[in-house]
């Protein structure tokens, strides 16, 4: 329950703070909010335990009680960053199910959907979000990976090879 609690609080600290001002680098706005909630939780909980505020029943009494909390916020927390994607940016998929859906019951042909979605629709805005990551730099007007993004792309490539898939994209 405390893992949830400290996850929903989380979410609407990240919810005002993105809000007011969305961070330049996303990802790593969420990773130090997510974290940093973890750590100051963590270290409260302890505090509150050495402090013997026996009062508080949600307080974990053991190591195991710990480490069930720290497993199911990370699982929330990741469950939440693999749908935060399609959420912060207009995904493709949503994108056109919400222009047919537009529709009521008339729907899109092929030929209204192409012309819709271009390239300054598709992928200009995810060359954006490339950028403002830290993942790519627009040199000399081409777009050049960043060291972050090595680092990004080759831990997806390796995740996809463990699972057997092929490297993807």
């Amino acid at each position: 329950m405390a893992a949830a609690g400290l996850f929903l609080l989380a979410f609407v600290a990240q919810a005002v703070i993105w809000r007011r001002r969305r961070p330049r680098a996303q990802y790593a706005g969420l990773i130090g909010l997510y974290l940093g909630a973890f750590a100051l939780a963590t270290a409260g909980l302890v505090a509150a335990r050495l402090a013997r505020a026996e009062a508080l029943r949600a307080l974990p009494l053991s190591p195991l009680d710990y480490a069930t909390f720290a497993l199911l916020y990370v699982g929330l927390v990741a469950a939440f960053g693999t749908t935060y994607s399609a959420v912060q940016a207009d995904s493709p998929t949503m994108s056109v199910l919400l222009a047919i859906e537009a529709t009521g019951g008339r729907g899109l042909g092929l030929a209204e959907l192409l012309d819709r979605f271009t390239d300054r629709v598709l992928v200009h805005p995810r060359l954006d979000d490339l950028v403002r990551g830290g993942l790519a730099r627009l040199r000399d007007g081409r777009y050049v990976i960043a060291p972050r993004g090595v680092l990004f792309a080759r831990t997806f490539v390796l995740f996809r090879r463990l699972l057997g898939f092929g490297r993807g994209g």
